[in-house]
């Protein structure tokens, strides 16, 4: 029905003498058929110029409609009905008929051009919509381009504090900027959502992981496996979750594997029930006493205490568990209807 009306709309801006005569031609065409059939048709007198009626109201407007259905009533009432060559109707059931006949094409007139004006409407909301949508996507591309400026501002700023500061608090200044760092790689990763409220699992987790990889491990002898589930997930909570898999990454890297030791890291993301679970494994030395001091839930390190503010923004929870060998830390968080 929406091909017709656009293929129709140009038709329907014909100027007013070609679109009458057209419903003229469609008019006799259909007394033509009704002349050739007269007599399996002597019933129905009117059958053959509901066709012109809709064609005329659907290709034209309106008024070829309403055109069609006086020149139908015309030719009927003189051609068709007692007596013939006249146009007083003597018998009540045909002149009933007729009345009918003319109240039925009027009707079928105004509901074709509802129909196109209902279109019209739609098609004019559409184009709204489509051009504000367009606004929100340049405008969200334009904010993601400053955001990104600005962090990157900010990681420069505290490189260079990191140059002029001593130990320990160059170390300070130099996590503070790798934390930056991954908020700048997850906002990178979010602009390939532009204008989408949902963000798919797998790819975000997957591609913001490599790139910790590359940025976290370098030439060290671990290796980083990611298994995650594809699913939707908003924006807002893919901030939480890649700031926190940087968080448990870190920590992995830093008391797992001392001593340049090989291993392997784990991430996976899957969804149980009516949460999602994001968990950190690794088969390193496990909870001696100095990682358990800085890894379990009640320390006061700055990166714990970072990841208990993102899980809390998760409305989840956070538990670290010994493997067999290594550490499992885990955070589930209760799935948000989209």
């Amino acid at each position: 029905m929406r091909e017709l009306y656009e293929k129709t709309w140009s038709l329907r801006h014909l100027p007013w003498v070609a679109r009458y005569s057209a419903t003229a031609i469609l008019v006799l065409l259909a007394f033509a058929l009704r002349q050739t059939f007269s007599d399996a048709l002597k019933d129905f007198p009117f059958l053959l110029f509901f066709p012109a009626i809709i064609l005329s109201a659907v290709l034209f407007n309106q008024g070829s409609g309403l055109v069609a259905t006086v020149l139908s009533a015309v030719l009927s009432a003189f051609f068709f009905l007692e007596p013939l060559g006249s146009f007083a109707i003597k018998d009540p059931g045909q002149f009933l008929g007729w009345c009918l006949f003319v109240v039925i094409g009027v009707a079928i007139t105004i509901i074709i051009e509802a129909q196109h004006a209902a279109y019209r409407q739609l098609k004019r909301a559409h184009d709204v919509t489509r051009a504000s949508e367009s606004d929100k996507a340049e405008l969200l591309i334009e904010t993601n381009h400053r955001i990104m400026n600005n962090l990157h501002t900010v990681i420069s700023l505290l490189h260079l504090q990191a140059r002029s500061a001593k130990e320990p608090t160059r170390e300070d200044f130099m996590t503070a900027a790798e934390r930056v760092s991954v908020m700048a790689k997850v906002q990178r990763r979010l602009v390939r959502f532009e204008g989408a409220v949902l963000a798919d699992s797998r790819s975000f987790i997957e591609e913001l992981c490599r790139d910790l990889e590359s940025a976290l491990i370098g030439l060290r002898p671990i290796r980083l496996e990611i298994e995650a589930e594809s699913h939707p997930i908003p924006l807002t909570q893919a901030v939480s979750v890649g700031l926190i898999i940087n968080e448990l990454l870190v920590n992995a890297l830093k008391y797992a594997f001392p001593e340049d030791r090989d291993g392997r890291v784990g991430v996976t993301f899957t969804r149980k029930g009516d949460e999602y679970c994001l968990a950190v494994r690794d088969d390193g030395v496990g909870l001696s006493a100095s990682r358990e001091s800085a890894s379990s839930p009640s320390s006061t390190g700055l990166g714990q205490r970072l990841i208990r503010s993102f899980v809390a923004q998760l409305g989840g929870r956070h538990e670290i568990e010994p493997g067999s060998p290594g550490t499992c830390a885990e955070v589930c968080f209760p799935v948000t209807a989209a």
